[in-house]
């Protein structure tokens, strides 16, 4: 099983986008952490399943499957997007390229550390670890886009079943 702090070199180094499709993924961490930073916003759940996010939940894969001899190498590990992911199985699939994702998206991880003091007594073991992982990447904290993100976030809940109108909005994160 890949460890907390190799998921977080990978996403880091692949820019929080996945290496099959392009998507831009999201740490499940920082949608914790604003679920409970702004009341009836409620698109945390454990595994990823609430719209508009499920589908956009960050995971990291192996390019050459584990079950075809794939080891847990850097070399063999990308982020993956939950519906790349599972469309895969066992077969190998060869990742996009080395400079796709925008350089700025951090899958919202700078928020998730700049709200984590306020919140660490209501978080997770796992949490704390992915916390300390991020700090290891150069992950800074951030807050100066927190109300921009909350509000196409609220936005693109309010709209789950018009696709193009999440990714615009996606595509405004962090400008």
């Amino acid at each position: 099983m890949i460890n907390v702090n190799t998921k977080a070199h990978i996403l880091v180094r692949d820019r929080f986008t996945c290496q099959f499709c392009g998507t831009k993924l999201f740490l499940p961490q920082p949608i914790k952490v604003l679920d409970m930073h702004v009341p009836g916003l409620e698109l945390w759940d454990l595994h990823g399943k609430k719209e508009p996010l499920r589908t956009r939940w960050a995971t990291v894969d192996h390019i050459k499957a584990e079950a075809e001899g794939g080891m847990d190498i850097l070399e063999n590990l990308v982020a993956c997007c939950v519906s790349c992911n599972s469309q895969k199985g066992k077969a190998t699939r060869h990742p996009l390229g080395a400079t796709l994702g925008d350089p700025d998206w951090d899958g919202l991880a700078a928020i998730f550390l700049g709200l984590f003091d306020q919140y660490q007594d209501r978080l997770s073991k796992e949490d704390r670890k992915w916390k300390e992982a991020l700090q290891r990447e150069r992950i800074a904290p951030r807050l100066d886009y927190l109300e921009n993100t909350v509000s196409r976030l609220q936005t693109a809940k309010l709209d789950v079943n018009r696709r193009w109108e999440w990714d615009r909005l996606l595509s405004g994160l962090k400008q």
